[in-house]
């Protein structure tokens, strides 16, 4: 097998990329994602899977990583989602809400009455965090529509048809103009910064999706699609947007409704900002100076 058709965009070729506990994984020349055999995505949408529907085993070996994730990083995602929205956020979703350690520190640190937060869930582990507006099942049991939300660590687990169904039930529960932070693991940072970070059999990472690949798919459903500046592990969305101001102004013009949400807690509101603003600096830096090493290479060949 030296190609195959890539299964995320289903117009380029995909050669190989690695071979990750017996199962082949490949990278699209088109849309440059990096995806398991599409014989696997075949069986998995068909109902087949690699580490079960999620059981007691999967969960366990997460739970570390969760509980740190929810007081640190998926805080500050969560932070940055309030912050980039450019409507009131009064209703916010953690998507895939896992265990719901997240939606609990959301609660404790600036929802105490648990009137804004929610979390979603299909395979809870049998460890999940007690409280309210922790909605068990997919995306269909939802009664409301939501302003922003994260989804953190999820899309990497799905195939192409899967994250299709996902967005098409995602577009009805959210308000014109709601934004959606993805955290995922994209082709970039597989490649120069956690090559582990594909792995199918244990944590069931089976498509690290790109940007272009992942475009279409929400596209269809509504939702524009923007890079996170200089992040190589996820982007946010927006549905049926009206605006969209440069980044900057996301980060220093902030709807004032949103502003004081955060400022509910100072540490939260300070991590978030100085998270979101951090990687927009470096990202400017990094094209400014391949701006200057190209104006330099001109220079010297005259």
């Amino acid at each position: 097998m030296t190609t195959v058709e890539c299964p995320v965009c289903r117009a380029g070729r995909s050669s190989l990329h690695a071979s990750i506990d017996g199962h082949p994984y490949f990278a699209c020349a088109g849309c440059g994602s990096i995806h398991i055999d599409p014989k696997v995505i075949d069986m998995l949408d068909g109902g087949g899977s690699l580490v079960g529907d999620y059981t007691e085993e999967y969960w366990e070996q997460e739970r570390v990583g969760a509980i740190e994730r929810a007081s640190g990083v998926s805080l500050c995602r969560a932070g940055e989602a309030v912050l980039y929205c450019r409507r009131p956020v009064r209703r916010f979703l953690d998507l895939g809400a896992g265990p719901g350690f997240l939606l609990q520190e959301l609660h404790r640190l600036i929802d105490p009455s648990a009137s804004i937060f929610h979390g979603v869930e299909k395979y809870p582990p049998p460890y999940a965090a007690a409280g309210p507006n922790f909605h068990v099942g997919g995306i269909e049991v939802l009664q409301d529509r939501f302003d922003a939300g994260v989804c953190i660590e999820v899309v990497e687990h799905l195939t192409p048809r899967m994250l299709d169904r996902m967005l098409s039930d995602l577009a009805l529960v959210s308000e014109p103009g709601s934004l959606w932070l993805f955290n995922t693991g994209m082709p970039e940072y597989v490649r120069n910064e956690d090559p582990a970070y594909l792995d199918p059999t244990h944590r069931g990472h089976i498509i690290s999706y790109s940007l272009a690949g992942v475009t279409p798919y929400f596209q269809a459903h509504g939702f524009r699609v923007s890079a996170l500046p200089g992040r190589s592990f996820g982007f946010f969305v927006e549905y049926q947007p009206t605006e969209d101001p440069p980044f900057d102004v996301r980060l220093y013009q902030p709807v004032a409704e949103n502003l004081a949400l955060l400022q509910r807690n100072g540490l939260l509101h300070q991590a978030s900002f100085e998270a979101a603003r951090s990687y927009y600096y470096q990202s400017e830096y990094l094209v400014r100076t391949q701006w200057a090493l190209s104006l330099k290479a001109q220079l010297q060949w005259g």
